[in-house]
């Protein structure tokens, strides 16, 4: 089944910008859906905090390499929030430079590694497919990195493997 979506900015700050996936059949993008699962009150609400706690910082500083933990193959860019041990809960993003960060989903990592989810999986294959599609863009000058933009093509389809 063919995947159709694309990417959104949905916050801007002085140094860095955050896009997030929108998958064509959602209402809401990826960052947003990840949120609605952990309504305020839950069990992951400390999780949680420190998830947002990390995006403000990142806000203010930019995305910085030392703000995550690298999730994908080498070079594609896909990283995971919170770098804290501890955490159960992720939120996986695809870091293009320090100033353009583009959001997935997550969730409760509650396996040794997120390959062995398919909850997880999904969501960290779909970065590393984004990844290569924006890196392959980048190279025919379909999409260029302007400062704190993503300027081009961004909408994108993929084969869903279920």
């Amino acid at each position: 089944m063919k995947q159709k979506y694309s990417l959104e900015l949905v916050e801007q700050h002085p140094s860095v910008n955050f896009y997030s996936i929108k998958l064509d059949e959602q209402e809401l993008t990826e960052l947003e859906r990840f949120f609605e699962k952990f309504p305020i009150g839950c069990e992951y609400d400390r999780d949680i905090d420190v998830i947002i706690a990390w995006l403000d910082k990142i806000g203010e500083t930019g995305a910085l390499e030392r703000h995550f933990k690298y999730e994908g193959k080498y070079g594609d860019g896909v990283m995971a929030i919170p770098i804290e041990i501890g955490n159960k809960v992720r939120l996986y993003c695809l870091r293009l430079s320090d100033s353009v960060l583009i959001f997935g989903n997550g969730d409760v990592k509650d396996v040794e590694r997120w390959q062995d989810s398919p909850t997880l999986s999904s969501y960290v294959k779909m970065l590393m497919d984004t990844s290569r599609f924006i890196a392959s863009r980048m190279n025919n000058g379909d999409i260029i990195l302007v400062d704190k933009e993503i300027i081009g093509n961004l909408k994108f389809s993929r084969d869903e493997k279920k």
